[in-house]
């Protein structure tokens, strides 16, 4: 963005509190910098002084001296996290001003509001954007405002806001805003290149955004938002929001992401740790499933339903991927626990405990998990044993683990996967389930198998968790959010886009999800921030998606290419290569419809240019030029897109219209179609 302000008093007042403001945080940097230091110099120190007088030192002695190291070691990390941030505020401290007078009569007092917050001998230089008084810039235009503060809401009026934009040190920008953010600067941040990182938006948070990040009401929040709504962005914000707010209840550690792959976990890795916070806990929902089940049974990969040949596992994947069979799922294992034992009379010595009597304390302890019930009876017995046993028949008093194995063996299934089975042969569908060697089964059999797990020994792997986040929510079948769900029993953030559905088997609808969760609150957005209204307007074409909004940010007009065969399809790719390598731009994605279709386009491209195969084996996102499925490009963004083979041999069914509509929707600034075959005709109408 070049230099742009409204009047010389602006600029001049701005370059004063901006030099003024340098050097406060170079003052600040240098003492961080020196603390360290000496810190890491006393660390130092008293290393080596253990290491040369280990044999000699005292054990109490060498004890105090390694608690000292510790606690050495945590002030050198903080000292460096410290300096860390100030270089970071070098850069640029803030990017907004907001100047409020709290009352009546009162003298406005400015605030300016950046990433992190910055206090100077007793005075906040900085504030943090997630501080009450940063609302006001996100939420208020000048005249009557407020915001909440620890002690209460506080009213008054905003008398000034600015925008400000600092680039290495150098105010480029300062405007005074009459709206919540300017067009100008909003579409400054959306016209940027993509580097292959998901960014922070503190600068340009819109109204409805702020919104839901700064919801801090109990339970969970589902999002549902079209393409390009920001709404990862806005799951992001809100858990670092969270953790400044509750720093008492909520760490980093406590909070975790399920995404989708690897590839789109370290494509927002970077996020929180430019907001100041530490990442999250990382997981994909395999690896979840695979934790809680314990290694009971084991879990093949997930088949991506477009490169799945498989009819008759296609079938069984559609079949676990309704509504109904989630229900049945949950209504049999609220009745089958109660009806999974069997009481019948054993004795012990000279006395006989009744089978009904086994039964009603099996019932008693209703609302348990199976194998909680049972030892809880075998409690029981053992104690009422106890009590009526007299002379020789104490010799025979069974142990609480005899009795807990003979009732284990009155169950009608003694584990999770016997009760799924159960299940199934009570329906008529037991073919629905296909047990590999080494007790392996389908994907589309975990969540189901952590339900059962849940009613037979209860979950737990989880509860370090005290928020989840859950992308792609329109990816997870209906059984698969119960499961979630009962893995992870704290607050959430759920988020996706229903039109953005790449499992022709999963019929997860909005309402359901929100019901699962505990009838959370449901928000939705739609209004689209990434892509051009030339490229949203194709994506209209594609997937008309009721209400979506479009920012208007105008570019090239998206390009639809025929071509002949495969050799030109590829002679187009690598014009595209070519301009994108001779260009500015930094991320260039070539999207096919299936990942077997990503590798043979690869294997074609990769002898003649540098271009990255995004695969579900693929460990990250470097950014620069790569080819991937629609399912492996779902939640990035690129520069530019050209879509590979869009005509009517692979893009012909509704559903297939929605991953055309994920495709074209990843690009920022130019896209580029083509196709060998005659085109949809819904894509050129």
């Amino acid at each position: 963005m070049g230099e742009r302000f409204e009047n010389g008093s602006i600029v001049d007042e701005e370059r004063a509190r901006l030099a003024e403001t340098l050097e406060l945080l170079r003052d600040a940097l240098e003492r961080a910098e020196g603390l360290h230091e000496r810190i890491e110099g006393g660390y130092r120190e008293a290393k080596r002084y253990l290491a040369e007088y280990r044999g000699e030192i005292d054990p109490s002695e060498s004890f105090q001296n390694e608690l000292a190291l510790n606690e050495e070691d945590r002030r050198a990390a903080q000292s460096h996290y410290a300096a860390e941030r100030l270089r970071k505020l070098l850069d640029s401290p803030y990017f907004a001003r907001v100047d409020f007078a709290a009352g009546e009569g009162a003298a406005p007092v400015a605030s300016y509001v950046g990433r992190f917050s910055f206090s100077f001998g007793g005075r906040a230089v900085v504030s943090d954007w997630r501080s009450p008084v940063a609302g006001l810039f996100y939420d208020f235009e000048p005249g009557p405002a407020h915001f909440d503060a620890p002690s209460g809401r506080v009213e008054g009026t905003l008398a000034l806001k600015r925008q400000i934009t600092v680039e290495e040190g150098r105010l480029v920008h300062a405007v005074d805003s009459g709206s919540s953010v300017r067009d100008d600067v909003l579409q400054y941040e959306l016209s940027r290149t993509s580097d292959g990182e998901m960014r922070s938006i503190v600068a340009s948070i819109q109204k409805e955004q702020n919104a839901l990040i700064r919801d801090e009401a109990p339970g969970a929040l589902v999002i549902q938002g079209v393409a390009g709504s920001g709404k990862t962005s806005i799951a992001l914000h809100r858990v670092a929001y969270l953790l400044y707010r509750q720093r008492g209840r909520l760490t980093s550690k406590s909070v975790a992401i399920l995404s989708p792959n690897r590839v789109f976990s370290d494509y927002v890795s970077r996020v929180l740790p430019e907001l100041g916070e530490e990442p999250i806990v990382n997981l994909s929902l395999r690896e979840a499933v695979e934790k809680e089940l314990g290694g009971a049974v084991f879990v093949e990969a997930p088949r991506p339903a477009v490169d799945d040949g498989d009819e008759d596992h296609r079938r069984r994947a559609r079949r676990k991927g309704e509504v109904a069979f989630a229900r049945e799922l949950e209504a049999f294992l609220s009745r089958a626990v109660d009806d999974l034992f069997q009481g019948t009379d054993i004795a012990f010595g000279r006395r006989v405990v009744e089978g009904a009597w086994l039964e009603e304390r099996y019932r008693r302890y209703g609302g348990l998990p199976v194998s909680e019930r049972i030892a809880l009876v075998a409690g029981d017995v053992a104690r009422d044993l106890d009590a009526r046993a007299v002379g020789r028949d104490r010799l025979a008093l069974p142990t609480k683990g005899e009795v807990r194995r003979k009732l284990a063996g009155m169950l009608r299934a003694k584990d999770e996967l016997a009760l799924y089975r159960l299940f199934l042969r009570e329906r008529g569908e037991a073919d629905l389930l296909k047990l590999s060697a080494g007790r392996k089964v389908e994907w589309e059999d975990a969540c189901p198998l952590v339900l059962c797990r849940a009613a037979f020994r209860g979950v737990g792997a989880f509860a370090e968790v005290k928020h989840l986040v859950v992308d792609e929510m329109q990816d997870l079948m209906p059984v698969q959010h119960r499961a979630v769900a009962r893995m992870f029993p704290c607050e959430k953030t759920v988020l996706g886009d229903f039109h953005q559905s790449v499992d022709d088997g999963n019929r997860a609808e909005l309402a359901d999800v929100a019901a699962v969760y505990g009838g959370a609150r449901v928000a939705k957005l739609v209004r689209s921030y990434r892509s051009t209204c030339e490229i949203m307007a194709l994506a209209r074409r594609v997937k008309p998606v009721s209400g979506l909004e479009a920012v208007e940010r105008h570019g090239e007009e998206p390009r639809i290419v025929g071509c002949a065969n495969t050799a030109e399809v590829l002679a187009r790719t690598e014009e595209a290569l070519a301009a994108f390598k001779a260009g500015g731009r930094k991320t260039l994605g070539i999207v096919c419809k299936t990942d077997d279709l990503a590798r043979r386009y690869h294997k074609l491209l990769r002898d003649r240019w540098d271009v990255q195969l995004l695969a579900p084996e693929s460990g990250g996102y470097l950014g620069g030029a790569s080819i991937a499925s629609v399912t492996m490009a779902k939640g990035l963004e690129f520069d530019e897109v050209v879509v590979l083979d869009a005509d009517r041999r692979l893009y012909a069914t509704d559903f297939d219209r929605n991953l055309l509509y994920v495709a074209v929707t990843r690009a920022l600034h130019k896209l580029t179609v083509l196709h060998r075959g005659d085109p949809p005709a819904w894509l050129t109408a």
